[in-house]
């Protein structure tokens, strides 16, 4: 048809089908293109332990905290609020009038101004924390071998959280987020399935009986020495006797800093541990991926890191790292990290430092 028109028209045809075709291909680029926060993993939140930050006064926490907010983190998981090695109090990183009743005879108070200052500032920017309950060194060979010890340990940790709401949740109302379950489940729970849900629900059940609205966060470990196969049976079994609410996260390490899961190994577990997780309604899955390496202690290659989210990422909705606050933060030394890591953030793009 096109050969029967006159020539003037065929050319003023062709321009505008040349035009039509370019506006095409930019229009639908443009609708399709991934926004490029979609297309990488970030963190959220990072874990920080008080023997780090004890003696940090409250703007010296703003600060870490502005640090952390320049790198998109608005949660803080404050590991342990306190020690308890068999019943007695090591350290409270809060007033505390139980430990006062029942110090250790190592008792150390220099920390008793930490969870304020964390509270007061992420209150101020507008930011969340969960606060870890108590730990004790002797949990790595008592685990729940004795119901009597992790009876008395998980009764102990409900009374430390209901010394605390009392004294901060009015104060720093949004602030103030969820817990932390500090005892370390791993994939290594054979046979004692029962007595970690147990466990679980001394705790659980009393923070329900306080504040249902606030969430609690476990953070189990992996270990390449379980099977997929025993590490999905072990936590399906415990999430069948467990009475988690709506909104309790089960945020999983990922064990490549600890060096118990080689990266290759990574998406094999987290699809194991997603299959339980989906067992249990209301059960939300985060990734806990580690940015250290545990041979010296040093902090990972931004490269391994990003790798190790975006296998989590198939598999979970949201990430918090352990610990941008000790390994990429700018106030331990770590400035070169905390600049790749905002300009991974910003672009995409990976620079190890």
């Amino acid at each position: 048809m096109r050969a029967m028109l006159p020539a003037i028209f065929q050319k003023i045809l062709g321009v505008f089908l040349a035009a039509a075709a370019v506006l095409s291909s930019f229009f639908g680029s443009l609708f399709k293109q991934t926004p490029p926060e979609a297309a990488r993993p970030v963190v959220t939140g990072t874990f920080m332990q008080g023997w780090a930050f004890k003696n940090f006064d409250t703007g010296a926490i703003g600060r870490h905290f502005d640090c952390l907010l320049e790198a998109g983190i608005d949660t803080v998981i404050l590991q342990s609020t306190a020690s308890t090695p068999y019943g007695r109090f090591e350290y409270a990183y809060y007033p505390s009038a139980l430990a006062s009743r029942n110090p250790a005879d190592s008792y150390d108070a220099s920390g008793e101004a930490l969870v304020e200052n964390c509270l007061a500032n992420a209150e101020q920017r507008g930011m969340k924390v969960f606060l870890g309950l108590n730990c004790s060194d002797e949990w790595w060979s008592e685990f729940v071998k004795s119901k009597p010890w992790y009876t008395m340990q998980a009764n102990l940790g409900n009374e430390i959280a209901e010394e605390l709401y009392g004294l901060y949740k009015e104060k720093y109302p949004n602030a103030f987020y969820g817990w932390y379950f500090v005892w370390e489940f791993s994939n290594s729970l054979f046979p004692y399935e029962t007595r970690c849900a147990d466990m679980l629900n001394i705790n659980l059940d009393y923070l329900t009986g306080l504040d249902k609205s606030m969430p609690l966060m476990l953070s189990p470990f992996l270990n390449a020495g379980i099977s997929p196969a025993q590490t999905r049976a072990s936590w399906s079994a415990v999430f069948t006797m467990t009475n988690f609410r709506e909104g309790d996260i089960f945020c999983c390490q990922d064990s490549v800093g600890a060096g118990f899961i080689k990266l290759e190994q990574l998406d094999q577990y987290y699809s194991a541990v997603k299959d339980a997780v989906d067992t249990k309604p209301g059960l939300r899955f985060w990734a806990n991926n580690e940015n250290f390496t545990q041979t010296d202690w040093s902090s990972a290659p931004l490269s391994r890191f990003v790798t190790q989210m975006k296998i989590a990422s198939k598999y979970v909705e949201n990430h918090v790292t352990f610990a941008y606050s000790h390994y990429y933060s700018p106030d331990m030394g770590k400035q070169a990290y905390h600049d790749a890591y905002k300009q991974y953030v910003l672009t995409g793009e990976v620079t190890d430092p």
